[in-house]
């Protein structure tokens, strides 16, 4: 065998769902209500309104997913986000125009965003005031005149408050996900269904879009954020942070991270900028951990293809929260990460983020390759032996607990040990099956095809089976068999 599975640093304990749990309990006290602020400009209308035909319909409030009904929203397909935010750090208070440029899919009568908590002010549709309900998170939006299949348009949403995690029921040892604010300022972290506690929302994977974010923070913070920091405006006391993300993205992997951060600017892969945002006491040793991203980088690039996004970065918090979240170009990790869980969060950049699951029961096609991937890492800098020994560890684990499939472990084992020490192992048995240059291959493939896009356990398999001719059997067992198959090569 030439690789190992995956590491027990991505275990539960020191996943990312660890380091949610550990910022909530850092969050302080809900501030106040939001203040009132000036309300969007509406136009005068542009005459008379055209009856709604028979075929426009409501859009479905979800996207069909296995495991989170109710998760997304039908009808129209996001192409862009605009998130203007002004944030009070002493309060929690944020003041946020959402400005959301879709495309109709059906004939429109009104359709839903995703919204957790916080208050709606005023919806605009086509620049046209637009009446609007909430219904959970649900926020019901029924536009002045109907919107035709096909049409692009515009939403606008005035909205604000105190922004609290959403309960997720991927993670319910956890109270919520998305925005969360400690002691050191605010980190995002939105993974499954997240997103939505601090922006109107197609909130599923499935719907990627680009973006553009505004935040105006008090002086001394600094905001980072997705893509490519395109401005910093003073304003007497405060400063506005302007970034955008060209390359589409899911709206879980998009983040806000504010605090007094150290900024470490560099070039990665291609002379991309590369921007490290770290707390001003940072240690010699975690600086440290960041110093061979360039190295990780260029090492996955020769095996998974090109770099595929515009910039790349980091963002350690402050708060020891011992894990990481693969937030699109800039993973924002805890304190106590260690190399292993940066080369895991470098990996999602191919396998989650460039290429996404299309629900959330793939979630092995995301952390499975990236766990296998840290372990490549693994076995370039330590060696084949000592990856293969590390393998058989976690095989003994897995054959002693009886670990369920990869392919559907279920809602509520979607963080546990099927995806992320099943998982790697079934890549580990293709690459036994076919050989190195056929494996790489297929990885690569795999990233091409899908490229911006969303994959698929079936799409995968149908790749798999049209590169090789070799046995795929015990590959097959170890993605579907509800039991933990033998590998002969571990025992």
């Amino acid at each position: 065998m030439n690789s190992s599975l995956a590491s027990p640093s991505r275990f539960p304990g020191r996943g990312w769902f660890l380091a949610v749990l550990l910022l909530a309990a850092a969050c302080r006290a809900a501030g106040s209500d939001a203040s009132s602020s000036a309300p969007l400009v509406v136009p005068e209308p542009a005459g008379a309104t055209a009856d709604a035909p028979a075929s426009a319909t409501a859009g479905s409030h979800e996207i069909p997913d296995p495991y989170y009904q109710g998760l997304g929203n039908g009808g129209y397909d996001v192409q862009h986000y605009d998130l203007v935010l002004d944030v009070d750090l002493e309060s929690g208070v944020i003041e946020a125009v959402c400005r959301i440029t879709a495309r109709a899919t059906q004939d429109l009568a009104r359709f839903h965003l995703d919204l957790y908590g916080l208050d709606v002010d005023q919806v605009l549709v086509r620049d046209e005031e637009a009446s609007f309900e909430r219904e959970g998170r649900e926020l019901i939006v029924r536009p002045e005149r109907f919107l035709p299949a096909g049409e692009e348009f515009t939403v606008a949403v005035r909205y604000g408050g105190v922004p609290e995690p959403a309960p997720d029921p991927g993670v319910p040892f956890v109270p919520g996900v998305g925005w969360f604010r400690t002691p050191s300022g605010v980190y995002v972290v939105s993974e499954c269904s997240g997103a939505a506690s601090w922006f109107p929302c197609n909130d599923h994977p499935l719907d990627k879009a680009t973006y553009s974010i505004e935040v105006t923070v008090p002086k001394p913070y600094t905001v980072a954020s997705n893509g490519i920091l395109v401005e910093e405006r003073d304003a007497g006391d405060r400063r506005t942070w302007l970034w955008r993300a060209s390359d589409p993205m899911s709206t879980y992997l998009a983040t806000v991270c504010i605090a007094e951060f150290d900024v470490v600017v560099e070039e990665g892969p291609g002379g991309i900028p590369m921007r490290t945002y770290l707390p001003t006491d940072a240690t010699e040793e975690e600086r440290a951990v960041f110093a061979r991203t360039n190295e990780i980088l260029a090492f996955f690039g020769e095996r998974f293809g090109p770099y595929p996004f515009e910039s790349v970065g980091a963002v350690l918090s402050y708060e020891n929260l011992g894990g990481a979240l693969e937030t699109q170009t800039i993973p924002v990790y805890g304190r106590g990460a260690d190399e292993s869980t940066v080369a895991h969060e470098l990996a999602h950049q191919w396998f989650g983020d460039c290429v996404g699951p299309a629900n959330w029961q793939e979630l092995w096609l995301n952390e499975g390759f990236a766990s296998y991937a840290e372990q490549l890492w693994f076995e370039h800098t330590e060696g084949a032996e000592a990856a293969l020994e590390r393998g058989r560890g976690m095989y003994r684990m897995l054959r002693a607990a009886n670990v369920g499939p990869p392919a559907d472990p279920g809602l509520e084992q979607l963080f546990g040990a099927s995806v992320y020490v099943r998982g790697p192992l079934v890549l580990q048995a293709l690459r036994d099956a076919v050989g190195d240059e056929t494996f790489f291959a297929i990885l690569r493939a795999w990233v091409d095809r899908n490229h911006d896009g969303h994959g698929t356990t079936d799409a995968f398999v149908a790749l798999c089976e049209e590169s090789t001719e070799a046995d795929l059997s015990l590959f097959f067992a170890l993605l579907y068999d509800a039991d933990m198959p033998v590998v002969p090569s571990l025992e």
